[in-house]
């Protein structure tokens, strides 16, 4: 039996068995994770939508008033961890083979100097500690309790020996300053798509945290599968933690989603080795709802598709 590339793969316990056809000798490789038999891509009928969180803040929050930096009312009072050279010297993840995230033309990136505020503080600096013992970072972000969005290729690393031995997640991290602490994950999940056939296409991956006290506090993004209708010259955001900027510092783009596939989708926004995994969020009537996980650079950069099987994993990671 050919197993479908969105099966959902865990670092804990190999893959998941997927329900069989007795009637079936094999299936098609892109068969849904549901394995109803169906050949995939089927075309997206409707948009579906799965809701966020905006947390619940132990010790208030700022107002936002035009004019007033809360950067330095944040941080004031407060010890300020170290940076050590080791962090400082940390490299970004790259999937092999593919061209680094991508500044397009003129940047226009601006940095984020609240993080404490919505949606900032979903958004997480990570540090990995790879299989062979490797240090590197990416972005993550919160889409349930106690689970964090990232690409595939930022929890397993084949050139660096696998899955990730333990991933530091730090949720609004703005320079030396961590507002609200990190949690460390080593319970992660992805595709067979991407840990079997680096695929491209199938690049993305969650970190399950222990408990949900991080994420109950930050709160988290939803996310919603799109029709090619909805998408198409869609205007969306991204934030992440770029490698060309001061470390742990945050960095926000926008733009236009320029075209879409069957299982991704391409724009101009301005990104960084660094911002691998970072959300990319569609902001209407007040809720922000994550399409895709950045991923590749390029000039179009590109994200992996939230499509129907990648919308189902992350439905049943958000509820483990």
């Amino acid at each position: 039996m050919v197993k479908g590339k969105h099966e959902s793969v865990s670092s804990e316990g190999g893959l998941k068995k997927e329900m069989e056809d007795e009637n079936e000798e094999k299936k098609d490789l892109h068969e849904p994770v549901s394995g109803e038999g169906e050949a995939y891509p089927p075309e997206i009928g409707q948009d579906q939508v799965a809701e966020g969180f905006e947390g619940k803040p132990e010790h208030g929050e700022i107002e936002a008033l035009t004019g007033f930096d809360p950067s330095h009312a944040l941080t004031e009072g407060t010890p300020t961890p170290f940076l050590t050279e080791e962090l400082l010297s940390l490299q970004e993840v790259h999937p092999e083979g593919a061209p680094p995230e991508t500044v397009c033309g003129h940047d226009d990136r601006v940095q984020v100097t609240n993080t404490t505020a919505i949606p900032w503080r979903w958004i997480c600096q990570l540090i990995i500690t790879m299989a062979n013992g490797g240090t590197s970072r990416c972005t993550g972000w919160f889409f349930g309790r106690k689970a964090v969005m990232t690409a595939g290729h930022c929890v397993y690393m084949r050139g660096a020996g696998g899955w990730a031995r333990r991933i530091e997640i730090i949720p609004g991290m703005n320079g030396a300053s961590r507002p609200f602490g990190s949690q460390i994950g080593t319970s992660f999940r992805s595709v067979v798509g991407w840990v079997s056939d680096g695929d491209p296409n199938y690049d993305y991956g969650a970190i399950i945290l222990p408990d949900n006290t991080l994420g109950d506090r930050v709160g988290y993004f939803g996310f919603a599968s799109l029709t090619d209708a909805s998408l198409q010259n869609l205007l969306v955001n991204n934030s992440g933690y770029a490698g060309d900027k001061p470390f742990g510092t945050q960095w926000f783009n926008a733009g236009r989603i320029t075209s879409v596939t069957a299982r991704k989708f391409y724009y101009m926004i301005d990104t960084y080795g660094g911002h691998s995994g970072s959300s990319v969020w569609r902001f209407q009537d007040n809720q922000r709802h994550a399409l895709g996980i950045h991923a590749y650079g390029g000039c179009p950069n590109s994200a992996t598709r939230i499509i129907p099987p990648v919308f189902n994993n992350m439905l049943a990671w958000r509820s483990l």
